[in-house]
């Protein structure tokens, strides 16, 4: 879907397919830097990273394996309580494996925190973690975790390239800001100042 069958839904479109490959490109090639011949495993977070996690494998110029993981996170108002519950855990061992994990957009970063702790009791050889998106309150993750991101971005609710809101505009080719008047609308609650509800 193109942005212009909902451009009445967003407040602007912060990148460009065409961006978003070329920078997904570029981070497979980082990533084969750092693995040389070894086989990663992609880690991808779902339902919001399904499409970067098969972009990025694509673009990998060696053999990878990917396996899934779907969390829930919890929030108190408009901030992650860092609360997760493991929807659909991990079907591949990862003892001594080098493990990617691959997430759309790192928020606070309290889920990607739990995600690494969670892996990191399996004894994978290493993780790192790779992004397509971070906001400014992400909390900086610990410096012995190879972290790749793709763009930092501003605030606001990003939706296309995978991710959604309420189930809706994954099939978007484009990340863009959704409308705070369509989030509100469609959440039933008034708008607060700069989109936050």
């Amino acid at each position: 879907m193109e942005a212009s069958h909902v451009a009445a839904d967003l407040e602007k479109v912060i990148l460009t397919e065409e961006q978003i490959l070329a920078r997904v490109g570029a981070l497979a090639a980082d990533l084969r830097d750092q693995f040389l011949s070894r086989t990663p495993v992609l880690v991808g977070v779902l339902g919001g990273a399904a499409t970067f996690t098969v972009d990025l494998a694509r673009a990998y110029p060696a053999q990878v394996e990917i396996g899934w993981m779907a969390v829930k996170s919890y929030s108190t108002g408009n901030r992650a309580s860092g609360s997760v519950r493991l929807l659909k855990d991990l079907d591949v061992d990862i003892a001594s494996r080098d493990v990617v994990i691959v997430d759309g957009v790192i928020d606070t970063g309290l889920t990607m925190s739990w995600l690494i702790a969670n892996l990191a009791q399996r004894e994978p050889a290493s993780i790192t973690v790779c992004a397509l998106l971070r906001k400014p309150e992400a909390v900086h993750l610990d410096a012995s975790t190879p972290t790749y991101v793709g763009f930092d971005v501003g605030e606001g609710l990003i939706v296309g390239y995978g991710m959604d809101h309420d189930g809706h505009y994954r099939n978007l080719r484009c990340a863009a800001i959704l409308s705070p008047e369509v989030y509100a609308a469609r959440r039933g609650r008034r708008v607060a100042p700069h989109g936050r509800t």
